[in-house]
């Protein structure tokens, strides 16, 4: 968790997202690289994820993981990316409402957070998939 003694609350907009279903150490790797990003470099970077023109780099969850050009182990996480994206989008609304210039927005925190998870049955009990989610936290902050 953030310690919240450090955020002014009147320079900065929150968003959560709970049980989502894409892969922990995606996520992780995600937030590493845009943490401290301004909000406009942020959605470029994870718009170029999704499209698949730049990898993010892998440097904790690295183990069997290619090498890209010029940042060595990466990926390219699309379905995280497209969640992360979509929360930013959020938070950056919330920011509106607060009456934030979203031009000098950045990064301040990025919480990924483990949940629940999921096992889904079928007739043999051997067939079941197990899902796994996880909850999703980002701080904007004004600079």
């Amino acid at each position: 968790m953030y310690n919240v003694q450090d955020y002014d609350p009147s320079r900065m907009a929150r968003a959560c997202k709970r049980y989502v279903r894409i892969s922990w150490k995606a996520s992780v790797e995600i937030g590493k690289a845009i943490k401290g990003m301004n909000v406009e470099k942020a959605r470029r970077f994870l718009q170029d994820v999704i499209e698949m023109k730049r990898a993010v780099p892998f440097g904790r969850f690295n183990r069997d993981v290619a090498h890209k050009p010029g940042i060595g182990a990466g990926r390219y996480p699309v379905n995280a990316a497209k969640e992360i994206l979509d929360l930013i989008n959020s938070a950056v609304k919330n920011a509106e409402n607060q009456g934030l210039d979203v031009s000098k927005l950045f990064i301040k925190s990025f919480l990924v957070m483990k949940a629940p998870t999921f096992y889904r049955p079928r007739r043999s009990p051997l067939r079941g998939q197990k899902r796994k989610s996880v909850h999703i936290s980002v701080v904007l902050e004004q600079r």
